[in-house]
């Protein structure tokens, strides 16, 4: 995908069909472990409530001016508390010529069931460096 319109056009019945844009919850341990950027579009009031220090905290609204913060030598992966804002951020970040893109369409309330001390600690969570930087407080 190298940008926005080939990237609808291959949003088609097999792409939606076999998940393509789509990253499930339950791969996040397994991912995280594997390096990927997990980008969170929540607002600042949101990840004040809860934060995940392994989750990069980017509100949606302040994407554009902070677009160097997000690798394009990772995965990423976007989430926020539904899929409206991860979808968003999916088209901006691919029209930005961001190949590796996907989102957690459930949002962190789908990724709260999966995201259990077992699972995470096979992952290796333990270990990863904190990438939040919110100013909350």
């Amino acid at each position: 995908m190298k940008n926005l319109q080939g990237y609808f056009r291959e949003m088609d019945f097999v792409a939606f069909g076999n998940g393509d844009f789509n990253t499930p919850a339950a791969a996040l341990p397994k991912l995280i472990k594997n390096n990927v950027f997990l980008l969170d579009l929540r607002t600042w009031e949101e990840v004040e409530a809860f934060s995940l220090p392994f989750a990069k905290s980017i509100p949606i609204n302040e994407l554009p001016e902070r677009l160097e913060e997000v690798p394009k030598n990772r995965p990423v992966i976007l989430f926020s508390n539904g899929s409206w804002r991860s979808s968003v951020g999916l088209a901006y970040l691919i029209a930005k010529g961001f190949d590796e893109v996907s989102i957690i369409a459930q949002g962190l309330p789908e990724m709260l069931k999966t995201l259990k001390p077992g699972p995470l600690f096979g992952a290796g969570v333990h270990k990863v460096q904190a990438q939040t930087d919110c100013n909350c407080g």
